[in-house]
């Protein structure tokens, strides 16, 4: 048969399912219904003479023929997308995606200083808790994630370790409240896999009893957190490369800062070859001089 008689968009549809395993997560990657994908396959089955799938009741299984297809349209379609982001690269714009936290606190004070540095670049700020598909959502340029820096197939670059402190207010500090007395601020972990760090780790720390403390308060936003400290709540556990700005600036100081609490590493992750290009090297370069301070 021609093969050129073969639908653009039948491919693109296969190809979703093929790599998600499903054709409700293909159509929700595609935008359009499960029903619109189950269609565009069922046409290109036919006009390929074979079976792509077997159909099961939670799940799609790939045929050998499938298979053999999977991996033509994978590459196929990741060489388009290469060419068309190479493309691209004339262009200003660089997506970054991030936490609320980190975006917040630390990265969009800082970008005006990038900007400067680079005109030419414009930097848009995508922020999210999930973890992203980088392979899937090509708009992204760069995802800045903290976690222990392993991602494979991904490009990685660590450029801060992570440590938790307590820290307070001046005024809150200096009224002299006892610490069995105050109230403990912290942030709920959303993920167990990142190694959760609490008030009860800060005061085994210090060799106290975190049975005698029960006067807590979380929130789910680091942010949120520092905000309750800034306002004189009590005093917050929290990440010190987060707190940062505030403690240079005096808003904050930090109570027996004598041992802090190790965490693990920010690290800027990409798709493979992303690094080469200009923006991004230039992002990441100004990423580990700003985080080297």
């Amino acid at each position: 048969m021609n093969s050129l008689s073969i639908s653009l968009p039948a491919l693109r549809s296969f190809d979703a399912a093929a790599r998600t395993g499903s054709f409700k997560d293909a159509a929700s990657e595609l935008g359009v219904s499960p029903t619109a994908v189950s269609h565009q396959i069922r046409t290109l089955e036919e006009q390929l003479g074979v079976a792509l799938f077997v159909r099961q009741i939670r799940k799609t299984v790939l045929t050998r023929e499938g298979s053999r297809l999977a991996g033509a349209t994978s590459r196929g379609f990741r060489e388009i997308y290469d060419a068309l982001e190479e493309m691209r690269d004339v262009s200003s714009r660089l997506t970054i995606a991030t936490t609320p936290a980190f975006a917040a606190l630390w990265l969009v004070p800082r970008l005006a200083d990038f900007e400067a540095k680079h005109p030419a670049t414009s930097v848009h700020i995508e922020t999210s808790t999930q973890m992203l598909d980088l392979e899937r959502d090509r708009r992204i340029d760069v995802a800045i994630r903290y976690g222990t820096g392993e991602y494979p197939g991904l490009e990685t670059f660590s450029f801060a370790e992570e440590t938790f402190g307590a820290f307070a207010n001046p005024e809150w500090l200096q009224a002299g409240t006892r610490i069995e007395d105050a109230i403990l601020i912290e942030t709920r972990w959303r993920s167990r896999s990142l190694m959760p760090v609490g008030w009860n780790d800060w005061l085994g720390a210090h060799r106290l009893d975190p049975a005698k403390f029960t006067r807590r308060r979380s929130f789910d936003q680091e942010q949120h957190s520092l905000q309750a400290a800034l306002a004189g709540q009590g005093l917050v556990l929290a990440s010190s490369l987060l707190a940062g700005d505030m403690l240079k600036r005096g808003w904050l100081e930090e109570y027996r800062r004598e041992k802090r609490i190790p965490g693990l590493s920010y690290t800027a992750v990409s798709r493979v070859g992303q690094s080469e290009r200009q923006k991004v090297r230039q992002f990441l370069a100004w990423l580990k001089e700003e985080a080297d301070g």
